[in-house]
């Protein structure tokens, strides 16, 4: 197991990285956040929800209206194929 500041700042491998996101040890929302944006969130996915008006939050928090729904759960089934789980 690696801790968080090693997930956001180390060099972790893929595998540590999905056992984290598996295990859900990120204590709050800030830090999933980061962990998204370091390891799942492609410049594609930053072109559309900033495209979209959103933040990684909104989508998390279901913040966003319907006509963004298939925009935001394309983004969500490219995080989870990237972790070989469903997590979102």
């Amino acid at each position: 197991m690696i801790d968080l500041d090693d997930l956001l700042h180390g060099s972790p491998s893929w595998t540590k990285v999905v056992e984290f996101f598996k295990n859900g040890e990120f204590h709050n929302e800030h830090y999933l956040v980061e962990a998204i944006k370091t390891h799942l969130r492609s410049s594609a996915n930053r072109d559309k929800l900033q495209k979209l008006d959103l933040s990684i939050e909104d989508v998390l928090n279901g913040r966003y209206g319907i006509k963004d729904e298939f925009f935001v759960r394309q983004i969500f089934n490219e995080w989870n194929q990237k972790l070989g789980y469903i997590h979102f």
